[in-house]
């Protein structure tokens, strides 16, 4: 049973972690941004701006959530598959080492009786080097 392919990007910390500097970044502009009159424009505007992050901050998140419940959910299935296929070849090994009913399993005491009854048809026979 082959693995599926992997069809989204992956998440990896590295990436996450870049994206978070990223936002720590913008944070920082716009705090260096903000006036120092508390009821100004540019004050509004950074507030805005700051909202802005946030929102984009929350998207990232609920992007990377949805990503990787996809990708637990593809694993979750594929291990599913993996435990039937186990149990499948679990099954098919038990069935191919039980004795079959068509050869059956000569006992010891069966076995000096078979050998006797060959004996017995082949005596009178001639051996190919007698011919």
């Amino acid at each position: 049973m082959s693995t599926p392919p992997n069809h989204h990007k992956p998440c990896c910390t590295q990436a996450i972690d870049a994206w978070g500097l990223a936002a720590q970044e913008q944070r920082a502009q716009l705090y260096r941004q903000a006036p120092g009159s508390w009821k100004s424009d540019e004050h509004y505007a950074v507030f805005a701006g700051m909202s802005e992050l946030l929102l984009a901050a929350f998207e990232e998140m609920r992007m990377i959530s949805a990503a990787l419940r996809e990708d637990s959910a593809a694993l979750r299935s594929h291990a599913h598959g993996l435990r039937v296929r186990s149990q499948q070849l679990f099954a098919r090994q038990a069935s191919a080492a039980e004795p079959s009913w068509r050869c059956p399993t000569p006992t010891r005491e069966d076995v000096p009786q078979a050998e006797s009854q060959l004996l017995e048809m082949f005596k009178g026979a001639r051996r190919p080097s007698e011919q």
